[in-house]
């Protein structure tokens, strides 16, 4: 896929995720563990979220917005 992911292409760890959020690492992990949010699995199976990733979740799950 040759496609930007973002500006910086700035990859966040699931703790760094957690604070973009203002979550607890357990809730970042349940959060993606059942598939709501896109995220990347290396070899060495690290997760990791672009800030796209992020700014997609955040927009899809405003309050008061639809699904």
């Amino acid at each position: 896929m040759n496609k930007e992911v973002n500006i910086n292409n700035k990859l966040f760890s699931e703790t760094q995720a957690a604070d973009f959020f203002g979550w607890s690492v357990s809730t970042m992990r349940e959060i993606r563990k059942r598939g709501e949010i896109e995220h990347l699995v290396f070899q060495d199976k690290t997760i990791r979220y672009t800030l796209e990733h992020l700014e997609n979740y955040k927009n899809e799950h405003k309050a008061g917005g639809s699904n």
